[in-house]
């Protein structure tokens, strides 16, 4: 049994408390919270941490089998460019492929990440999800322009996520890469699979894709053309917000997160609220400045009050796999946003868009939701620093 306390504890489900105390069994599952008041006395074996004790990080979008990419791919070239270096790297053997993964999951560890939305398009991860160091819920996502091939991608899916449930036994959703990469047809498959939830797509990433559903022949258009011969005959007939394109094809469904997020406007976000799914919106603005370099209007989607959720996205678009660096480069572009909002976005928010909030996200008793300390950070003020760090302490 241990009894842990720092100057605040974040728990998720109320104020943050000054000076309270935790108890944990050896396992790590929290028995008790104390509220001390703010009036912390000497007690035997309790461990007092400068800092501000937070729920394990939810990292809700990343690409675990990219990790071998790290530093390959040039930054600023924006999406189109990165699509055409990313096709030409990826294809190296499953065993280099696993072992920077195996390094990827070890720095995420490190960094407090207790839970991942991790997309996948290959087997290549899944002896390492396997172990369950982290919980995974696996996005195997899917795209294809052409109609006469949606069954048989869908087949192909179902044939992964076969593999993936006698590996590793942990949830998974058959999911859509991005509007401009899959057909109506595709969509309509995916929304008539059963117990498929939650979904994830890329949304609005980049200003090309916003010229392609602007009806113009852009970069992303000419990539696109490239990889897929048969593009400018198979490219539906946009002429629309790509987000409305995407909500019209999937608003039947339950629940969806949408990520990057990079380039909605307001008109976009407006229609979003129109709509009956429960979305919740993926940040990544680390992967969103190394591609495109530029971040969300995140200020937008505050006064909205939408559902944010942080990811990393993969190693191939970003320097780390870390939650807290992507909270350190909002604060520092968005200095106004409450330590106290940043938390739940890496927390409960997280775990509700991946269904797991009865585990994670939150510090209550009966619940083992890795404990994080969060230390060299501005405690007066409440808020993180360039040197700010964070350490799993259980």
């Amino acid at each position: 049994m241990r009894k842990i306390s720092a100057n605040y504890i974040y728990t998720g489900t109320s104020l943050p408390l000054k000076n309270g105390i935790i108890t944990l069994d050896d396992s790590g599952k929290i028995i008790n919270i104390k509220d001390t008041g703010g009036n912390l006395r000497e007690i035997a074996k309790l461990s007092f941490y400068n800092g501000i004790i937070v729920p394990g990080f939810v990292n809700a979008h990343c690409h675990l089998e990219l990790s071998h990419l790290k530093g390959l791919i040039p930054k600023h070239t924006g999406l189109a460019k990165f699509i055409i270096e990313l096709s030409r790297h990826r294809g190296d053997s499953p065993n280099k492929v696993q072992q920077a993964a195996q390094l990827a999951e070890e720095e995420m560890l490190k960094n407090g990440i207790v839970a991942v939305g991790d997309i996948s398009n290959t087997p290549d991860s899944f002896e390492i999800k396997a172990k369950q160091n982290i919980y995974y819920h696996t996005f195997l996502e899917i795209f294809g322009l052409d109609p006469r091939k949606a069954d048989e991608i869908i087949v192909k899916a179902r044939k992964l996520a076969t593999v993936l449930k006698q590996k590793t036994k942990l949830p998974f959703s058959i999911v859509p890469h991005a509007p401009y990469s899959v057909s109506p047809t595709l969509f309509m498959k995916i929304r008539e699979l059963e117990n498929n939830k939650p979904l994830s797509i890329h949304n609005q990433e980049s200003a090309s894709e916003q010229s392609l559903f602007n009806g113009e022949k852009g970069s992303l258009f000419e990539v696109l053309s490239t990889l897929v011969p048969e593009y400018e005959k198979l490219c539906p007939s946009y002429n629309n917000s790509s987000l409305k394109y995407t909500l019209d094809h999937l608003e039947s469904l339950q629940k969806i997160l949408l990520v990057h997020n990079t380039y909605s406007s307001e008109s976009d976000l407006s229609y979003s609220e129109q709509t009956n799914l429960d979305k919740y919106w993926i940040l990544c603005p680390n992967a969103n400045q190394y591609i495109e370099d530029k971040l969300p209007d995140i200020n937008l989607f505050r006064r909205k009050k939408l559902k944010i959720a942080l990811g990393t996205d993969s190693l191939a678009s970003n320097n780390q796999l870390s939650i807290l660096e992507e909270m350190k480069i909002i604060s520092e572009n968005y200095p106004k946003i409450p330590l106290e909002e940043l938390i739940s976005w890496a927390t409960i928010n997280g775990a509700r868009a991946l269904n797991i909030s009865d585990k994670f996200g939150k510090i209550e008793p009966g619940k083992t939701p890795g404990i994080n300390l969060l230390y060299d950070l501005n405690l007066h003020e409440l808020k993180l620093t360039r040197e700010s760090k964070v350490k799993r302490l259980a």
